[in-house]
């Protein structure tokens, strides 16, 4: 039915009105009144999209609030993300029985579906995988609009969490990006490569992600005295 009337709205024949709200997706208005008089939890594809959005904004918004108190935002929402990407490959590895590249490729592009963010396999050969973000509604494009404030700093504590992903899962396969919407770029693009031809998925324990340092907090400035 709200696809119809999405339709139909193309044609000026009916104008939907939307409820929108800082970082979280819109919604149809009349749907919000509906599920506000009968207590109803809302549409069960609303609450995932606001999930993902949600996380989004409280990412972004982390960085600000450090950054405001003094300290680099950047480096503690990357290290926060980071601890998460590790944290989470490793039940990936251990659940799921990961242990290929191609298994590890598989397994980001899962975590990713969780954030919303839908990843295709463009370029396979021997020892590397290309993949493009085709949707990201975090940073928007491609008609989409993006989390209200989303740029390079949010988006690079991102990188961060799937990197420790990947090297959780396998140590010895490593994620770079040739190419990021953030930075100027038509798309968001990944490319898996081994750190170590020779050792290939072999054994892959000892080696933990690496991890991004926080400064020390500033030192209060001590006010002049009063003449």
């Amino acid at each position: 039915m709200v696809r119809s009337l999405q339709a139909k709205e193309g044609f000026g024949s009916i104008s939907m009105k939307w409820l929108k709200v800082y970082g979280l997706p819109r919604l149809p208005l009349f749907l919000a009144r509906i599920a506000m008089r009968l207590g109803l939890p809302g549409p069960s594809w609303y609450k995932w999209k606001a999930a993902s959005s949600g996380t989004g904004v409280i990412l972004d918004e982390m960085i600000r609030a450090a950054d405001d108190l003094g300290y680099n935002g950047q480096k503690i929402a990357q290290l926060a993300m980071s601890r998460i990407g590790e944290k989470q490959g490793r039940d990936l590895r251990e659940q799921l029985g990961v242990r290929t590249m191609k298994d590890t490729v598989d397994v980001v592009m899962l975590a990713n579906r969780f954030f919303d963010i839908e990843i295709t396999l463009t370029e396979q050969k021997e020892g590397q995988y290309v993949i493009n973000a085709d949707r990201c509604p975090w940073f928007g494009g491609m008609g989409k609009e993006g989390v209200p404030g989303w740029d390079v700093k949010p988006c690079a504590a991102f990188s961060t969490y799937e990197k420790a992903l990947v090297k959780a899962i396998n140590p010895n396969v490593k994620l770079s990006y040739t190419e990021k919407r953030t930075t100027g770029g038509q798309t968001c693009r990944g490319v898996y490569q081994y750190r170590d031809e020779a050792l290939g998925d072999g054994p892959a324990g000892g080696v933990k992600p690496e991890m991004v340092r926080i400064g020390r907090k500033p030192e209060k400035r001590e006010k002049a005295p009063a003449e």
